[in-house]
Formats: structure tokens, C-alpha cells, sequence
């Protein structure tokens, strides 16, 4: 067993001899258990080659979230999210563009609760009936999100900045696409993605490691293929798909979303870059700063723009990265998008041409980290970070040190490196206009 050391804080990692990855970080001052099983199953892989075939197979999008709900019915008749939360827990699952996550949060019992998690995600009941049922469920779930309009703000966005990649198809795919999942493609997708050596196990807590580690021994599958799925996310150019989108919804005030696509995980990965992934966690944290300076709620520029009533809010501010794609984002809301925009833009171009102030890049980056070192008050927010970060094949304390590495230059290179205005694309959500 490895371990790592982190705020005061340890992080026990194990690899288990059927290839599942377990990972627990015990905190004695607090009274919650948190766990989380999770498997490298996402929206995104909706093609991949099946273990023993020579040929890709391509499944209906929202395979990966259909998948999901199913696993909580179980053939004795109990859903298993009703079962877990009768024995004290707080139970949830969700599926992201590359994992899917079975999680509870509990005071007591949970031996037991945790034994009932690892039996229902190791032990899948799909029929024709239940499925046929399900896809009812989904296309009610499917049709909420159509009337979102953050959601469609956000689709809106990736698809301005991706023209055939697997993340712009939505994670719960489309009530047309659902109708040609079956009980065989769930299956094949679930031998394929839940075994061992694709998934891991977070527990985050009041916990003793050794007797999480032998009960996690105890109750999951003894052996797994070891083998690594290939997979198949859709060609995609360096270049963005388009420029702008726009879309009308019943939305009182114009909402936007703008951002540049970054290449840098793609030509990270091409080039054979493995385990130590250090110029990585440096360039996401002189990002997160850079995104701060420009555009954060203690800089001039947002306050000069909230003053004017030009936004109504602070803006979200983000730099995303996965195995195969990444980007930053704006968004806020406004009467005058295109005004916003151009200040934000302008603003960039000004600290490409006379670089960021010391005394507010220091200042900043204090500012980000106290907020990393906040979220190990929280059991939830722990794991939910190191489940993130391990899918990304990263370890999230890893962080501590990008931090102390990440100096006023590396800010000022990101800036230059990734706001390409070529890389550009804006997505909008209007009122409707009246007939």
C-alpha cells in the first residue's frame, strides 16, 4: 500500500490483485463516511471494442447513463437507492462525460451500507420489461433538460468548440437514442466497464483503513481482466467547429457562455506522457489563476462591469480538463453579451502585452489555494476531487506542490499560450422574441 501526505491529511492507495484501484483517506475529527464506486464509464465512450473482438462497436448515446439507473434495480425486487437509504445512508449515483459514480454519506451502519453499494453496482438485473419501463423514466429526465437553459447554454458552447467529439453528445442522449438501448448492449457495455481494472473505490472518512480495505477484499469480484479498453472519441481538428451559437428559450435577461478550446491533454497524451503528469496540474493552476485576473470579483474589470449593470452576478469562471479534450469558460448574464464579451477580451490582451501585477497574482493564487485547502473540511467535496482527478490519472494532493511551483511567469505564458482568439466560441440563450 502507498501512501501520499497532504494537509495533514493521508491518502492509502491500493491496487488490488484483480486490478481495482481503492483508495481511503481516514479523518479521525469528523463523524461521516463518505464512499464512492466508480467506473471509467462516461457519455463519451459510446465507442469502444469489445474485450475479445476485433471490430469497434459504436452503442446508442446515453448508454453509460441508462446504464446507471438500472444498477439500483435489483432481482429481489428492492431498488437499491430505497434500500441504502432505509439503513441511515444518503445515497446517490452520476454520470459524467467519462465516469459513472455510486456513492453514499452516512453516520452509522456502514459496514453494512457499504457491503449492500458493492453488492447492487457488482450485481446488474436488466430485463426487457425493466428496460422498456426505464426508457420512459429517461424521457421525461431527457425532456427537463431540453427546457434548461444552462444546460442548453453549456451544450450550446462544447458544440461551438467540437464538431465530431463524443462531448458534444448529451449524457443522457435523446429520447431517440434511448429507444435502441436493450438488455444485450447494457450488458456487453457493463462486462466491458465494470470490471476491476477500470474502476475505483473512495472512501473518505472516520474509517480504519485496514478493515475498509479487507471488506472491500471480501465482497468485490475476486478476478477481472486487466486488460485496457480501447476506445474511440471521434476525430477532431485543432481548430473550433464554429464561431457562435444562439438560441431562444423563456429566459428574462440574455445568458452567454464564451471560451477558448485548448489542444494541450490531446498532444499530452499523443506524446506518450504518463504517470508524473506535473507540467499538467501547473498549467491547470496558472490557469485557474490566470482566469481570476482577468475576470474574477475582485478585479477592476468585473467591478467596473457589475457597477454598470452590465452583469448581474459574478462570472463562472473554468478551466476543464479531461482525457481528450479541454477548455476555459465565462459565462454571466447580460443585456449587452457583445459588450461583456469585448472587455473580457480586451482585458485579455492586455495582460498578454504588459503581463499580470505581482502583488495581485500573489494575492490571487493565496486566494485559490485557501479555497483547495477549504474543501478537506468536507468528506463529499474530498472524494468528489479525488475521483475527479483520479480519472484524469492524477493524484489530487498532488495539487498542494503545483501550487508552490506555479509562479508569476507560468501565469503569464498560460495567457499567451491558450487565449488564441482563433479558439474562440461564444454560446447564447435569448428571450424569445414575441410573434
Amino acid at each position: 500500500m502507498l501512501e501520499k501526505q497532504c494537509l495533514n491529511e493521508t491518502m492509502h492507495i491500493e491496487k488490488l490483485e484483480n486490478g481495482l484501484d481503492v483508495i481511503i483517506i481516514p479523518m479521525k475529527n469528523v463523524s461521516r463516511k463518505y464512499a464512492t464506486y466508480a467506473t471509467h464509464f462516461g457519455s463519451i465512450n459510446y465507442r469502444f471494442k469489445p474485450e475479445g473482438e476485433d471490430e469497434m462497436l459504436t452503442v446508442p448515446d446515453g448508454v453509460a447513463h441508462f446504464l446507471e439507473h438500472k444498477l439500483f434495480e435489483q432481482e429481489e425486487g428492492e431498488n437499491a437507492l430505497d434500500k441504502l437509504t432505509k439503513m441511515g445512508a444518503n445515497p446517490n449515483a452520476y454520470t459524467s462525460f467519462n465516469h459513472t459514480a455510486y456513492l453514499f454519506d452516512t453516520t452509522d451502519h456502514f459496514t453494512e451500507i457499504f457491503k449492500a453499494l458493492m453488492h447492487f453496482v457488482q450485481n446488474p438485473y436488466l430485463t426487457e420489461e425493466n428496460v422498456e419501463k426505464e426508457k420512459g423514466i429517461i424521457g421525461q429526465e431527457i425532456g427537463m433538460y431540453d427546457d434548461d437553459p444552462d444546460w442548453q447554454l453549456f451544450f450550446g458552447f462544447v458544440n461551438c468548440l467540437y464538431g465530431k467529439h463524443a462531448i458534444t453528445k448529451d449524457i443522457a442522449g435523446t429520447v431517440e437514442t434511448i429507444s435502441h438501448i436493450t438488455p444485450d448492449i447494457l450488458y456487453k457495455c457493463y462486462h466491458n466497464f465494470y470490471k476491476p481494472s477500470n474502476m475505483v473505490i473512495c472512501v473518505v472518512g472516520n474509517v480504519n483503513v485496514e478493515e475498509v480495505v479487507n471488506l472491500i477484499k471480501e465482497n468485490v469480484k475476486p478476478k477481472g481482466t486487466l486488460d485496457k479498453i480501447e476506445r474511440d472519441y471521434g476525430e477532431e481538428k485543432e481548430e473550433i467547429y464554429q464561431s457562435k451559437i444562439e438560441k431562444e428559450m423563456e429566459v428574462s435577461l440574455p445568458s452567454f457562455m464564451f471560451g477558448y478550446k485548448d489542444n494541450f491533454n490531446r498532444q499530452m497524451l499523443e506524446s506518450g506522457y504518463e504517470q508524473e503528469h506535473k507540467d499538467v496540474l501547473q498549467y491547470d493552476v496558472a490557469l485557474q489563476i490566470a482566469l481570476e485576473l482577468i475576470a474574477g470579483k475582485s478585479t477592476k474589470l468585473f467591478e467596473e462591469l457589475y457597477s454598470e449593470g452590465l452583469v448581474t452576478r459574478e462570472f463562472g469562471l473554468s478551466f476543464t480538463y479531461e482525457e481528450d479534450y479541454a477548455y476555459t469558460s465565462f459565462d454571466n448574464e447580460s443585456t449587452d453579451y457583445q459588450k461583456v464579451v469585448q472587455r473580457v477580451v480586451d482585458q485579455i490582451e492586455e495582460l498578454k502585452k504588459h503581463g499580470v501585477n505581482q502583488e495581485e497574482f500573489e494575492r490571487t493564487k493565496k486566494v485559490l489555494y485557501g479555497n483547495f485547502v477549504k474543501r478537506f473540511n468536507d468528506v463529499s467535496g474530498v472524494a468528489t476531487m479525488v475521483i475527479s482527478d483520479y480519472f484524469k490519472g492524477i493524484n489530487t494532493f498532488d495539487y498542494v506542490k503545483a501550487y508552490e511551483q506555479v509562479d508569476q511567469k507560468m501565469v503569464e505564458e498560460a495567457i499567451r499560450k491558450h487565449f488564441d482568439p482563433s479558439k474562440m466560441a461564444i454560446s447564447v440563450i435569448k428571450p424569445k422574441t414575441s410573434a
